[in-house]
This record gives structure tokens, C-alpha cells and sequence, in this order.
């Protein structure tokens, strides 16, 4: 399988699958096209007509959006849902939440792989997301042990759910921003992990600068 992801350091999209994939041994190629350029358009028209990434390649087909991607690697890997019923709706409900909402913690601030606690003015709006981020994921990680499943991670083991918050974790840091000390928790165990470790690392090593995206300062 051949994954098309855009910039390391602030593709948040496409970091869901890579970590995703990574944590669980799926065996795929990497293309990665740089967001922003002069012939982006006509590179991601050669994979999809979305004209977005990600995009997964497949023997049977190509998927675009990260949850289209995930759910389509669930179909062969069903461990990236949690095994007990109740928390794998929860996991489902959780990326579904944040698939379509959260818009003004996305758009104040910007994923940005080599930002660490930059300041940044916090309007109110954001910091109810913030919030609201946080109550879901103690809502979760409740749900988990409450379940036996101790791991530290939002639904027990490592699952979907992670990958599509994996982002986020990345925002928490990167921003000056209050958390509580279950969040701070859940993002040392995030922040610990593997694959997340990779795609943080790859994201700093990058030298492009897109600057919608460099917001906050040091």
C-alpha cells in the first residue's frame, strides 16, 4: 500500500493514518508532497480527485480522508478498534467528534510539530474545545478502567481513537495551554509512544515553512 501525506510538521490530517499504521506493522510506502506549492495541485491529482490528503492506495481501491483510510484498514486490522463493545462505540463516537468538530481549537492553532509552548492568545471559543476535548477524553480513559483496560491510552490499547486525537496532543503542547493532570497524563503516555515519537521527530526535521500555519510566540 502506498499512503500520500502532506508536510510532517503540520499535516495533522495526515499524521492519523501514518501513526496509525506505524504503531500496528502495516506495511506501506510513504509519498509525501509538500502542502502549498506551486504544483501540489497537479501532484495529489495523480492520486486522488479529492485533491487532499491523505490518500491510501490500495489493491482494491483508493481512499481518501483519514477516516475513510482507517476505516478501511480496520477492515484487515480489526485490533485498531477496541475488542469490548461498549468502548469501541465510545472510540467511534470520539472520532466522529472530532472528525467534525472542534473547529476553533483546529483553526487558532495549527498543528505544528516544532512549536513547544509557544503563547498564544486563547480566545474563549478555543478554550471551551480545549475543554471539551478534555472532558471527552476523561470520559474515555474512565470508561477503560472502569473496563479493566489500564493502558493509558483513551480506550484501553493504542486504537483509532488515539491516531485521530494524536494531532491534538500535538496542539497541547505545542500552545502555552492550561490542561488538567488527567489530559497531561494522557499526553505523556501519547507523547511516549512510538510512532508518535517518528512522526513528531520527521515533522521537526522538515525545513518548509508554511506560515498560515506558524501562529504563537516563543
Amino acid at each position: 500500500m502506498q499512503l500520500v501525506i502532506g508536510n510532517q510538521n503540520y499535516s495533522s490530517w495526515s499524521m492519523r493514518p501514518w501513526v496509525a499504521m506505524t504503531h500496528f506493522g502495516v506495511s506501506f510506502e510513504t509519498i509525501k508532497l509538500e502542502l502549498d506549492t506551486p504544483v501540489f495541485a497537479a501532484q495529489i491529482k495523480q492520486y486522488s480527485n479529492a485533491n487532499t490528503v491523505p490518500v491510501l492506495m490500495t489493491q482494491n481501491g483508493t481512499a481518501t480522508d483519514s477516516l475513510s483510510i482507517l476505516e478501511t484498514l480496520a477492515d484487515g486490522h480489526p485490533q485498531m478498534w477496541p475488542s469490548n463493545p461498549k468502548l469501541k462505540i465510545m472510540a467511534r463516537n470520539a472520532v466522529a467528534r472530532m472528525h467534525s468538530g472542534f473547529f476553533a481549537l483546529r483553526s487558532e492553532m495549527p498543528m505544528n510539530c516544532r512549536a513547544i509552548q509557544r503563547r498564544l492568545n486563547i480566545t474563549p471559543a478555543c478554550r471551551n474545545d480545549i475543554d471539551q476535548v478534555e472532558a471527552l477524553w476523561a470520559r474515555c480513559l474512565a470508561a477503560a478502567n472502569q473496563a479493566g483496560q489500564t493502558q493509558g491510552y483513551l480506550l484501553g490499547d493504542f486504537s483509532i481513537a488515539d491516531a485521530f486525537f494524536a494531532p491534538v496532543v500535538v496542539r497541547l503542547r505545542g500552545y502555552k495551554v492550561t490542561v488538567n493532570a488527567t489530559t497531561q497524563t494522557y499526553m505523556d503516555t501519547m507523547l511516549t509512544t512510538p510512532a508518535v515519537m517518528a512522526w513528531i521527530a520527521a515533522g521537526v526535521k522538515e525545513t518548509s515553512i508554511l506560515h498560515q500555519d506558524e501562529a504563537g510566540f516563543d
